[in-house]
């Protein structure tokens, strides 16, 4: 008789994540592979979910099993474009999955962050997109890509840091400690900055984001203003999350992604108060995707 497996995978802009379960909840493993956007490549995300499926069945000593069937809940970023996504959903069957239920990465994000209940998430990595579930409603703010969207993100504020350094570099604009380190990683040639920028995808500009961070811990008032710009655009995220919202009482919000701690402190009061813990994070909301589907087809 063959035996039950589920996995929920994260496909995020710079990796993936993956968790396998048996069928009571049981972690057996877990791995993490390459980037998982159907935007930028249907392809390394396919590679991407594979290579961290034979990872995890290695760990689980599970990879030459054949009495087995494995259901997976896959998130994947860029899954708002729909030639990619229809294109990802078209490979569906190379993974012999027994069955398989795909989604937005801030999708799985929200169900694991509120565990299945109302909620929001913002999602503040390399890019940025906002995430309301409430019931059977789901309204989305964002995600839209880089260099055009993604405002607030890892991505753009490595943009805008590049921005504030070639007007630096013309003349236009103030030095700080920041745009000086800048430059002299660009060996303080122009040249060198606008060569880069022309062919930096979004996963570039977001390591730029990096020095920003610990300029702006050591106090960097540009590298500040920065960061407070950044808490500007996902506030507006967040308040067009909560437009026609019926009840009084918002619903909670949960920030993920790697910008989010740097920019906590400059968010409004009013929002800080909704923030909640999350519950679990998108793996999580991955496998309770796929089982509730499994449970749906048994009734």
């Amino acid at each position: 008789m063959e035996k039950d497996f589920f996995v929920g995978i994260d496909g995020g802009g710079s990796k993936t994540h993956l968790r396998l379960e048996t069928s009571d909840g049981k972690v057996l493993a877990e791995s993490f592979s390459g980037p998982g956007n159907i935007r930028l490549s249907i392809e390394t995300t396919y590679n991407s979910i594979q290579e961290a499926l034979n990872k995890a069945l290695e760990k689980s000593k599970l990879i030459h099993k054949n009495d087995i069937r494995i259901h997976a809940g896959i998130g994947v970023a860029g899954f708002e474009v729909p030639t990619a996504r229809n294109g990802f959903l078209e490979r569906k069957n190379k993974f012999n999955f027994a069955s398989f239920v795909v989604q937005s990465d801030a999708y799985i994000a929200c169900l694991g962050a509120h565990a299945g209940k109302p909620g929001s998430v913002v999602i503040v990595g390399t890019g940025v997109v906002g995430l309301k579930i409430d019931r059977k409603l789901k309204r989305q703010v964002g995600g839209w890509g880089f260099p055009h969207g993604d405002e607030g993100g890892a991505a753009w504020l490595g943009l805008e840091a590049i921005r504030v350094l070639l007007y630096y570099c013309d003349g236009r604009g103030a030095a700080s400690p920041l745009l000086k380190y800048l430059k002299q990683k660009f060996k303080g040639r122009v040249e060198e900055i606008t060569q880069w920028a022309c062919y930096a995808n979004a996963s570039q500009f977001a390591e730029i984001a990096r020095d920003v961070f610990k300029f702006a811990d050591k106090g960097d008032e540009l590298a500040i203003q920065l960061l407070k710009l950044s808490a500007k655009h996902i506030e507006k995220i967040i308040l067009a999350l909560d437009e026609k919202e019926k009840n009084k009482d918002k619903l909670p919000i949960v920030l993920f992604g790697g910008v989010a701690p740097f920019i906590l402190e400059f968010l409004k009061p009013s929002l800080k108060k909704r923030l909640a813990t999350p519950q679990g994070d998108a793996c999580d909301g991955a496998l309770l995707m796929i089982r509730k589907n499994i449970n749906h087809i048994n009734k």
